[in-house]
């Protein structure tokens, strides 16, 4: 009962607790920095060691958390049972969509810090806006397997026969970290114009306001995206890392461990703002500003991983203590508060198609428009034709009288 109130319902912090986190928010800053900092370490040496003993991520995984060796060794019979019963196509192709250790080591400790640090305490860890979120997860990563990942490649082709004369020969002889930095200050910035284009271009923003329709913040809001924003987003986001001949091995890192892990953070329901270093990392406060629903933070604060562009370019909000409400302000959106749990997967189809219905309705509407004026102009030049005539005629007849 303990676990299905904290889980599933508003939780309720003792207020020594959350005057004691307000007057010391270095707190919170410190354990989230120092938690996400172990994560992404141990993912590395995860990684590393299945590499070595070939016991798989999921073994050295628990490994890395229990140090338990009867789990460990009931976790290698486990895999072993998998491997002997599951072909090996189906094994490759359910690790590509949902193996990503990041997301079971993340998941359980952001929603630690939502119970301990929430920047809103009404919203229940586990809710529908979670669970309808948890939905687009379902379909984001494969759909993004599927689709998202072939065009890339396709690009990354394209790139090498016709743009190849942008990659900078001088950039081999560097420090793989100067080309992993100048690669990823690179990216931000491309993905900076990015997002600030799919703001201003209105048929862009209606595939975008699907992303920022959530009013609860969570930790699969992330993937929270329509197909064709995931696409708009990801088309030049290698490029970078080509230019500055990052190698393979630190752009998974990158783009495999890093950039999940920060984009689940910025999106979890969390009063953190990392303090100093939230002048150069995009923070989960900083984030929440770009996603309010007042108009006073409109276009504001684009940066994904890094705020500095915004603080450059002037559209960061500089007030780093405001958790305003998230959302969109079109009332015909189908949220999900506006449905019950079991029709979810249904509002998610509603969601997608959000898009697509307004986009066709505008044109239908300037095309109703457009045989309206013209109805209108042809009644109005008949009206005319006809005084036109009328007055020709009473014209004559005086002329013929005056004869």
């Amino acid at each position: 009962m303990i676990i299905y109130d904290t889980l599933f319902k508003p939780r309720r912090l003792p207020g020594w607790w959350l005057r004691f986190t307000k007057a010391n928010p270095i707190v919170p800053n410190i354990i989230s920095i120092a938690g996400l900092a172990w994560i992404c370490l141990s993912i590395a040496n995860i990684i590393s060691a299945s590499q070595i003993h070939g016991h798989g991520q999921v073994v050295e995984t628990l490994g890395a958390v229990s140090n338990s060796k009867p789990l460990i060794d009931k976790a290698i019979d486990l895999r072993t049972a998998y491997h002997d019963l599951v072909p090996v196509e189906v094994r490759r192709l359910f690790s590509n969509l949902y193996g990503n250790i990041a997301l079971y080591l993340l998941i359980p400790f952001l929603l630690l810090l939502e119970f301990l640090f929430p920047c809103n305490p009404s919203q229940p860890l586990i809710g529908k806006s979670f669970l309808q979120d948890a939905f687009w997860f379902a379909i984001d990563t494969p759909l993004s397997f599927l689709f998202v990942l072939p065009v890339v490649e396709f690009l990354h082709g394209l790139f090498e026969q016709y743009l190849g004369f942008l990659t900078l020969g001088t950039a081999t002889v560097w420090p793989a970290y100067v080309q992993l930095i100048a690669a990823l200050l690179l990216a931000e910035f491309i993905f900076w114009f990015n997002h600030f284009a799919r703001h201003k271009i209105r048929t862009l923003w209606l595939f975008h306001s699907v992303h920022h329709s959530q009013k609860e913040m969570n930790v699969f809001t992330d993937n929270r995206v329509h197909i064709v924003d995931r696409f708009i987003i990801s088309l030049l986001m290698f490029i970078p890392f080509f230019i500055f001949h990052v190698s393979t091995l630190y752009a998974v890192a990158v783009i495999g461990i890093y950039k999940p892990i920060h984009d689940r953070f910025i999106h979890a329901n969390l009063k953190i703002n990392l303090g100093w270093l939230g002048w150069l990392i995009s923070s989960p406060q900083f984030h929440r500003v770009h996603h309010s629903v007042e108009s006073a933070h409109q276009d504001k604060n684009f940066g994904a991983h890094f705020s500095i562009y915004d603080y450059l370019f002037g559209t960061a909000v500089r007030s780093r203590d405001i958790y305003p409400q998230t959302g969109i302000a079109d009332p015909r959106f189908p949220t999900e508060d506006k449905v019950c749990i079991s029709k979810l997967p249904k509002n998610l189809l509603e969601q997608i198609v959000y898009p697509f219905k307004h986009i066709f309705g505008h044109l239908l509407s300037a095309r109703r428009t457009k045989i309206l004026g013209a109805r209108i102009r042809f009644r109005m030049g008949r009206q005319l034709s006809k005084h036109r005539n009328i007055r020709l005629f009473k014209k004559s007849r005086y002329s013929e009288t005056l004869k």
